[in-house]
């Protein structure tokens, strides 16, 4: 009995180990967010892949929800923080981490990757890279940044 269970067992094993993993490969996402750097709440539109497969909605708020300067040099500082994305379509929440670095001859470069969501976006993972564009939209770069996020996002 004892070794009809072991077999058993190894057979369950066996066939948890040779079934596929049940993760999506990412469809590619664009998303421009339009931050304030006075904190206040800003627009994001999504598109690509991403959002024509229903991963993501297309527009929605960006909200500030943590964040810190650190390693700051003559030359730029880095920031670390984390961004709530609230849709407006109802659909959901999502809340992506961000590490950038802003560098005062160079430009803003950060990489991206999704922590947590609610609604549609409980599954969501993805990550990518971007870039902030001082002073866009609103023409003055101690006010505003456009952020350009490009990566990848899937739900598992």
């Amino acid at each position: 009995m004892r070794r009809s269970l072991v077999v058993l067992f190894a057979m369950a094993l066996l066939v948890a180990l040779a079934l596929p993993a049940t993760a999506t490969a990412p469809s590619d996402v664009a998303i421009e967010v339009e931050s304030s750097l006075l904190g206040d709440p800003g627009p994001f539109t999504a598109s690509g892949p991403a959002v024509d497969e229903g991963l993501v909605c297309d527009t929605g708020i960006v909200v500030d929800a943590a964040g810190k300067v650190t390693g700051a040099s003559p030359t730029g500082f880095n920031f670390q923080g984390i961004k709530h994305f609230t849709c407006d379509d109802g659909s959901g929440e999502f809340f992506v981490n961000l590490q950038a670095r802003i560098d005062f001859r160079k430009g803003v470069t950060f990489n991206w990757n999704v922590l947590s969501g609610t609604g549609a976006y409980e599954d969501l993972h993805g990550a990518g890279s971007g870039i902030g564009l001082g002073g866009v939209p609103c023409g003055n770069p101690d006010e505003c940044v456009l952020d350009i996020y490009d990566g990848g996002l899937h739900i598992d």
